[in-house]
C-alpha cells in the first residue's frame, strides 16, 4: 500500500491530467444513460459514482459496475462538498485515501456542472496499472494467492498432526519405564512447539497474502514473520538442549561438551535475534 501512496505522489501531475482527460472524455449531461451503459467502460479505474444535488444532498444511488446503492439516497452531502476547492475547470480530485467499503486505496473526482457535483471514485491500484506506472498481471495474482492459500493450509495441517503426534506421544509413553517417559514427555513439548510455530507461520501467511493482502504491506511482516519463528525455533532448541543434559546425567559425563556446544548454539542464536530485532525496530523508527 505504501508503494502505491508513493508512486502516486511522486506521478501526481500524471494522474492528475489522466483523470481530468477520462472525465472530459464523458458526457455527464446523459448522466443515467452513461452509468447504465458505458461509464465503467470508459476506465476500468472507475469503480463507483453518484450525483449530488444543488441542496448538497445525494439525489441517485451509489452505482457500481454490477450494482446500486440506495441507502445513501438523500444524504447529507454539505460536510464534503464546502471543503472543496474546485479548479479553474470545475473538477476536484482528491489525495489518496482508504476507502471504507473495500479497504484499497482510492482517489474521488468531483465534477461541478450546473447546479449539481457528479463524483467518481477511481481506484489507485487499478489507475496506476492503467496508466502504465506499474505493472500488475491478474493471472498471475491470482495464481500466487491460491498457492499462498494451498501452502498455508498445508502448514496449518502439519502443525495439527504435530498435535496429534505430541498427544499420542504423551498418552503412549506412561506404560514405559521412567527414563523413557522423561524423554518422550520433552519431545512432546518439542512437537507441540515447533507445531505452534508452524502454525503462526501459517496463519500469518493466509491472513497478509490471501485474505487482507492489501492490507499487510506496512507492518514489516516479513521481519516480524521471522523473528516469531526464530523466537519459536529458540524455544524448542533450549527444551531438547535441556532434555540432552538430563540423559548425559543419567548416563556419562564425558558427554556433557555436546551439551555444552549445543546450548552455545542456543546462545548465538539469541544473540543473533537480539541484535536482529534491534536493528528491526531501530530502523521502524525512522
Amino acid at each position: 500500500m505504501k508503494e502505491l501512496i508513493g508512486i502516486y505522489k511522486k506521478q501526481y501531475l500524471l494522474v492528475e491530467n489522466s483523470v481530468t482527460a477520462i472525465l472530459d472524455s464523458i458526457d455527464f449531461t446523459q448522466y443515467d444513460e452513461i452509468v447504465k451503459h458505458s461509464l465503467f467502460h470508459v476506465s476500468p479505474a472507475i469503480k463507483a459514482t453518484y450525483k449530488i444535488n444543488a441542496k448538497l444532498t445525494q439525489s441517485t444511488p451509489l452505482y457500481t459496475i454490477d450494482n446500486f446503492d440506495p441507502s445513501y439516497l438523500g444524504s447529507n452531502k454539505a460536510h464534503l462538498i464546502e471543503r472543496i476547492v474546485f479548479r479553474e475547470d470545475n473538477i476536484y480530485i482528491s489525495n489518496a485515501y482508504i476507502n471504507s467499503r473495500t479497504g484499497l486505496p482510492y482517489i474521488t473526482a468531483v465534477l461541478h456542472t450546473q447546479n449539481e457535483y457528479i463524483v467518481c471514485d477511481f481506484e489507485l491500484y487499478t489507475l496506476l496499472k492503467e496508466l502504465s506506472l506499474i505493472d500488475g498481471n491478474e493471472a498471475f495474482t491470482l495464481f500466487t494467492k491460491y498457492f499462498y492459500a494451498l501452502f498455508g493450509f498445508l502448514l496449518a495441517l502439519f502443525s495439527l498432526a504435530l498435535i496429534a503426534y505430541a498427544i499420542f506421544s504423551a498418552v503412549s509413553i506412561f506404560t514405559e519405564d521412567g527414563g523413557t517417559l522423561l524423554t518422550g514427555l520433552f519431545r512432546s513439548i518439542i512437537a507441540l512447539t515447533l507445531a505452534l510455530a508452524i502454525f503462526d507461520l501459517s496463519k500469518t501467511i493466509l491472513e497478509h497474502e490471501v485474505f487482507y493482502k492489501s492490507l499487510s504491506r506496512s507492518y514489516n511482516l516479513e521481519n516480524r514473520l521471522l523473528a516469531r519463528f526464530l523466537t519459536s525455533i529458540i524455544i524448542a532448541l533450549s527444551i531438547e538442549a535441556l532434555m540432552v543434559v538430563f540423559k548425559i546425567t543419567l548416563s556419562d559425563y564425558s558427554d556433557m561438551i555436546h551439551a555444552f556446544y549445543l546450548i552455545a548454539g542456543v546462545g548465538v542464536m539469541i544473540v543473533s535475534l537480539s541484535i536482529f530485532v534491534f536493528i528491526m525496530r531501530y530502523h521502524g523508527k525512522k
